[in-house]
């Protein structure tokens, strides 16, 4: 992974300095991650995004680490809202 990352129709004498590394990590991986956000982002609303935050508060892995007050009573909200 520490080798010189070669650029698809360029000479070896025009290189860069990047290495294989360095291309995985920051030109393909953060693409990629960008590109699933923005999906995510396309497929969900901001009230569905809420209520996934709210429900995660309660994974027992963790000891409930994400579980704070605002989080359950927005679940609590959305409990009440939609029971009525």
């Amino acid at each position: 992974m520490d080798d010189e990352y070669k650029f698809l129709g360029c000479s070896s004498r025009k290189s860069q300095g990047i290495t294989n590394l360095h291309h995985f990590r920051y030109k393909l991986f953060n693409n990629i991650i960008d590109m699933q956000l923005t999906e995510l982002d396309d497929r969900f609303t901001e009230t569905s995004k809420e209520l996934l935050l709210c429900v995660a508060c309660l994974n027992p892995s963790d000891s409930f680490l994400l579980s704070t007050k605002k989080n359950l009573f927005a679940l609590l909200f959305f409990i009440l809202v939609n029971s009525l």
